[in-house]
Parts: C-alpha cells; structure tokens; sequence
C-alpha cells in the first residue's frame, strides 16, 4: 500500500478507487499520453526520460513504441509511485528507476537523453526546460502535454 499522498491519489484516489470511473479515465489518458507521444518523434533505439512520471502513463507508452534498444528512465519524487512502475514493468530491462524532482535532475547524466516528457509537471517547475537541457543528446527535445484530464 502506498504511503505518500501522491501515489494514494494516483492509485486509488483520483478514481475514487472505481474501476467503472477507471475505465472511462483512461480512454483521455490515453489520449493524453498520445499527444505528448505523437510530439516525441521517438526512433526505435532512443533514450526516453518521464519526468514525474507518475504511474507511467507517458513512459510505458513510450516503451512500446520503441524497439529492443531503445530505454525510458522513469522519475519521479515519490517511491512509491517508481515502485508501481517498477512492477509494471516486471523486469524490462529497458527500463530505470531515478527518484528526482523536476527543480533537480542531478541523478541523470549529462548527454544522456533523446527525448525528455512530461505530463501536468511544468504547472509545477518553470525551470524543467533549463534542467533538462544537459541532459539531453544533440538531437534531444522536450515534449510537455500539461492539461490534465
């Protein structure tokens, strides 16, 4: 069971714990995570970044999109919400785990991203675009959906 407030509502509360209100949630989710995806131009062998990644709506979206070389680093500020993830993703080797808030990026090396995304996190960090800037590869962009369902 999740212990920070966060991953509480993720989890349970947002749909008030209704799998019927869950359902039709994520038909806009997915609407949602298609927008931010559609934008990321991803190629088959990319490096994907999900700042506040959440319960990893962009970021496993992005996972099937890509190819056998391709890698989405999931990051958020609760535990709880990467461990959920970490589940999902039931031992992907291309995926990795970075606890990290949007304001600090430190745990990610320099050039080492294609594509960084996010969902609803620049209401809360107007600084994420200069944050993400090192880490991005030559090529990389950030792709941002920020109306939330």
């Amino acid at each position: 069971m999740a212990t920070d407030k966060w991953a509480q509502w993720l989890l349970t509360r947002r749909d008030g714990n209704s799998a019927g209100l869950r359902a039709r949630n994520a038909l806009d989710l997915a609407a949602f995570r298609d927008g931010v995806l559609a934008g990321a131009d991803l190629a088959a062998d990319d490096v994907v970044l999900d700042v506040g990644c959440g319960t990893g709506l962009i970021g496993f979206g992005a996972l099937a999109r890509l190819g056998p070389d391709g890698h989405v680093i999931f990051s958020d500020v609760s535990l709880d919400v990467l461990d959920e993830c970490r589940r999902t993703a039931s031992g992907d080797g291309r995926c990795s785990f970075v606890v990290a808030s949007a304001d600090d990026l430190t745990g990610i090396a320099d050039a080492s991203v294609d594509v960084v995304t996010t969902r609803s996190v620049l209401i809360y960090s107007d600084r994420l675009p200069a944050k993400a800037k090192p880490i991005r590869r030559e090529r990389g962009h950030l792709v941002d959906h920020h109306a939330q369902p």
